[in-house]
């Protein structure tokens, strides 16, 4: 045996060993919604075309005495003048800069000494119990969303970027039928309606992207419009500054998979040619660099798996592709076309992305298949119930255990397409054993505490059989440390 696979073998072994050994013991929208209007005492400007900069220090001291139900929020300490510039900053800081603080009421009032502003005196609309377990909430849905990017120094910011661009777009829905009725709920516009409730209007969006990019720490602020009754983030990176609109990128009536990167790290530019067509928000960004960027043209989420990142696109008229994206190459094709009549078909491709343990899964209109990128082999997992009448599956993507897809004769949703024509089957990849998408070490410390006989475990009973031999014993945990050490090795289907 090669010295370098004895070395490996060993080091499976001790790591087995001492895991035994110590077990032993998460149509575009366009804004027409009625905005946040905050009430002051004092008149204020409407809307700055440049965000006036805010002091960290004094949003982290607001931030930690809305956080505390302060009564009064005293910033007296900061000597901001009375003037219709700091006014607005405060605006700013409480509409954008504290995504967190999302159990205020839009209603709140100023107070002043004649020369400087003293205090802040917010309208709570949770009690700090309620708050508290609502916030609790958002991390663990936050946490998901950051699942293989947070502390992950391998990816860079652009695509740290991306990936929780789409990854937000994918969980969350556009609030659109409470909106055509005028009946948008306070919390759609907040960050808890993106993450928990995963439906929101731009404003849940926007926070909701701005906190996971402010737990990763990249650069970003609120940028609004009140002339677009909208808003919608601006991102830095590389020293430059780029609009970033996640909720005109994701599409109505929701398509399940379906995710736009036209508004993905653009210059003013380019977004005022997007439906964002006003002169009273922020356009500082002018950089280009992005704005006929390859991503442009992907009508469908990126999504990452050990390390790297894949996507779908047209090869050809006729041939759909996934891709890595670190070299653009082609690691699977296959010809299809979506069926409109007799002899016709839709042109464009429909496919959607997903990633379950240690596959992608991807859609075609026929049914589910999944792709190991290492093999680069795919087997049909599902089949569209409905193949007659020229129903094609559309939406897909993977939540939860489930495949989730949409059924229609037209790839153009209405309010009732998804209601009556979505899908959710149980479908689980062997060595995911905790069930978080994701094959990782975590999977091995699960498995070896089932094995040890621990009680009490949050588990996926059907992933327990990585070697595919029927038994759930040592070889399966062997199997997925193999796996997880690069071995040329496979789990069961």
């Amino acid at each position: 045996m090669p010295k370098t696979a004895i070395k490996r073998l060993t080091a499976i072994i001790i790591l087995v060993t001492l895991l035994l050994s110590i077990f032993s013991l998460d149509v575009f929208a366009y804004e027409q919604e009625q905005g946040v209007t905050l009430s002051l005492e004092t008149r204020l400007a409407t809307a700055s075309n440049v965000r006036v900069n805010s002091d960290a220090a004094l949003e982290e001291s607001i931030n930690t005495q809305l956080k505390n139900f302060e009564k009064n929020v005293n910033i007296y300490e900061f000597k901001l003048c009375n003037n219709e510039q700091n006014l607005q900053k405060i605006v700013d800081i409480l509409s954008g800069a504290l995504p967190e603080c999302f159990h205020i009421s839009e209603e709140f009032s100023i107070s002043d000494n004649g020369e400087y502003i003293i205090e802040i005196q917010p309208t709570y609309i949770y009690t700090k119990d309620e708050y508290n377990s609502m916030l609790a909430e958002c991390e663990a849905a936050a946490d998901k969303l950051l699942e293989g990017v947070e502390g992950n120094s391998a990816l860079g910011e652009r695509e740290k970027l991306l990936i929780l661009h789409d990854r937000i777009a994918l969980s969350c829905e556009y609030d659109y039928e409470n909106l055509l009725n005028n009946s948008v709920p306070e919390v759609s516009h907040r960050m808890y309606g993106a993450l928990v409730n995963k439906v929101a209007v731009c404003q849940g969006y926007t926070l909701a992207y701005s906190y996971l990019l402010d737990r990763i720490g990249i650069k970003n602020y609120y940028c609004s419009s009140e002339n677009l009754n909208h808003a919608w983030n601006i991102v830095y990176l590389d020293g430059k500054s780029y609009h970033v609109d996640i909720t005109y990128d994701d599409p109505v009536w929701d398509v399940t998979g379906q995710v736009l990167h036209t508004n993905f790290l653009v210059s003013t530019d380019a977004l005022r040619q997007n439906n964002h067509n006003a002169y009273d928000y922020d356009s500082s960004p002018s950089d280009t660099t992005y704005d006929n960027y390859f991503w442009q043209d992907i009508n469908s989420a990126f999504v990452y798996l050990n390390g790297e990142i894949y996507y779908t696109e047209l090869e050809t008229s006729d041939y759909i592709a996934i891709k890595r994206y670190s070299d653009k190459q082609t690691i699977y094709k296959t010809k299809y076309l979506w069926f409109l009549g007799e002899g016709s078909y839709y042109s464009g491709n429909y496919a959607k992305l997903a990633v379950c343990g240690s596959k992608i899964l991807f859609s075609l209109g026929d049914g589910i298949y999944s792709l190991d990128p290492n093999t680069k082999e795919a087997q049909k997992i599902y089949s569209n119930p409905e193949v007659s009448n020229y129903n094609n599956i559309y939406g897909f993507t993977y939540a939860d255990g489930q495949l989730v897809f949409d059924i229609s004769n037209t790839p153009l949703f209405d309010a009732n397409t998804k209601k009556n024509n979505e899908y959710k089957v149980e479908y689980h990849d062997p060595g995911n054993i905790n069930n978080d998408s994701n094959i990782d070490l975590a999977d091995i410390t699960v498995l070896a505490k089932i094995l040890a006989g621990w009680n009490d475990l949050e588990f996926n009973p059907n992933a327990l059989d990585v070697d595919g031999n029927g038994v759930e014993n040592l070889c399966d945990l062997v199997r997925l440390a193999q796996y997880l050490a690069g071995w040329d090795v496979e789990l069961a289907q």
